[in-house]
């Protein structure tokens, strides 16, 4: 008998361990300036972050650059997989599990200087005629959401940065930070944009698959609470 019970807590405990140790799919996209990629190298203080939670919690799989819609349909479907930093909405909570918060983010538009737009209200940004938008980004949902059509959706927000500039769209839906990184990458003068309306405050966080073990997301989010704690956090957010 006792045999038998010492066979079923090792099996347990080898269960909790692999699961624990699972490989995983660590997936970001292209976002400054919280992970974003700079001379073919992947930096930012989410990537500071995460690199640190997979070193407490002993993971050296690698962070994957992919398109967002990508990264989002692969988070949704597929097994083990984590993207970050994810925006955290009503929508999306019961998605994805979650850990975090890596930081906190504004939703903005941005208008050329010297376009003559001023926006008070949403109604005034359904005037314009064309705004640009991440493809299946919170921001372009949001928008979809308060009832604007108008939206021209891209791959990468570097080309919002140019698009504006040029000319090519009105508006520019995006963060705060993160406008200047991202003019800085594209070739554009930051100096040449400014915010027109603030959209909401809301937080980025570390979304794991839920097919993912809750083992996992509970070793990350202890790692996460265990850098909080002792000082890590606050340093990595500040150094940025």
């Amino acid at each position: 008998m006792k045999k038998w019970i010492l066979l079923m807590i090792a099996l347990a405990l080898a269960t909790v361990s692999s699961a624990g140790s699972a490989e995983l799919t660590i997936l970001t996209e292209n976002l400054p300036p919280l992970n974003y990629v700079e001379k073919g190298v992947l930096t930012g203080s989410s990537v500071e972050i995460v690199k640190e939670i997979q070193r407490r919690v002993g993971s050296s799989d690698p962070i994957q650059v992919y398109p967002w819609a990508r990264a989002y349909r692969m988070a949704l479907d597929e097994k083990n997989v984590i993207l970050f930093g994810m925006t955290h909405t009503k929508d999306r909570h019961d998605k994805f599990k979650w850990v975090g918060p890596l930081a906190k983010k504004r939703d903005i538009l941005v208008a050329k200087k010297g376009s003559g737009i001023k926006i008070n209200t949403l109604e005034d940004a359904k005037k314009v005629k064309r705004i640009g938008t991440l493809r299946d980004d919170t921001r372009e949902k949001l928008l979809t959401s308060y009832g604007f059509t108008k939206l021209y959706s891209v791959s990468d927000e570097q080309k919002n940065a140019r698009k504006l500039v040029m000319g090519r769209i009105d508006l520019w839906a995006y963060k705060s930070p993160g406008v200047k990184k991202v003019c800085e990458l594209a070739g554009v003068n930051p100096n040449e944009l400014e915010e027109v309306f603030h959209l909401r405050e809301i937080n980025l966080m570390i979304a794991f698959s839920n097919k993912t073990s809750d083992t996992i997301v509970e070793r990350w989010q202890e790692a996460f609470d265990e850098m909080s704690k002792d000082g890590t956090l606050k340093i990595i957010q500040e150094k940025w």
